[in-house]
Parts: C-alpha cells; structure tokens; sequence
C-alpha cells in the first residue's frame, strides 16, 4: 500500500510506451510519484532519473548528463540492451554510476535500485 505522505520523486525519460508503461508501474510500487517526459522538465527536481539511453530517438546519454547537471543531488540512472556497448562507453565516460539492461528495468527494478 502506497504511503502518499512518503512518495519519493522520480522522472523517467523514454520515448518507448510499452517500456515507459512497465518502468512506471514498478517504479509506483516502490513508492515514487513518476512523471515520465521526452526533455527535462522544469517542473520537478527528482530524486530518480531513469534514462531510456538506449532510445533510437533521444540522445539519452546527453539528456542523462544534461540531467546530473541540472539535479546533482538525483540519482541518474541510464538504461539500454546488454549488447549496446558504445552507449554504455558513452554513458559511463559522463558520469554514469549505474546502467541497466533493459531486462533488469523492465523486470527487476525493484532488485537493482
């Protein structure tokens, strides 16, 4: 049962409906009021940010460093396929402390985060 008193903020930026609708899903039932967005918002100051950075697109991994910057205090996050290695490198190479797979945000998100 959600504690809307405690909701934690998260922003998910993904273009893909199907795999914003799971990530949402997941991310409610761990208690996070998620706005999902193509751009960065100004509207919110999250304290998650989950980047589709594997989206053909938007230009996640410039959103994700566009995002640490904008939210230092917000943990970003960057999701993609197992075998996109250069957006991993790219990713990693700004900032990135976490990358998924696709498989663990769209399935297992409460065991990663």
């Amino acid at each position: 049962m959600k504690n809307e008193d405690n909701l934690l903020s998260a922003l998910l930026i993904d273009d893909n409906l199907m795999s914003s609708m799971r990530i949402q899903s997941q991310l409610r039932a761990l208690n996070y009021d998620v706005k999902i967005a193509r751009i960065l918002t100004d509207d919110c100051a999250p304290q998650l940010v989950l980047v589709n950075i594997g989206s053909r697109g938007l230009d996640g991994v410039e959103l994700s460093k566009s995002a640490m910057e904008k939210w230092p205090q917000s943990r970003v996050i960057g999701f993609c396929g197992h075998k996109e290695i250069e957006i991993r490198q790219r990713a990693k190479a700004i900032g990135i402390k976490r990358i998924l797979t696709n498989d663990e945000a769209l399935m297992r998100l409460s065991e990663v985060l």
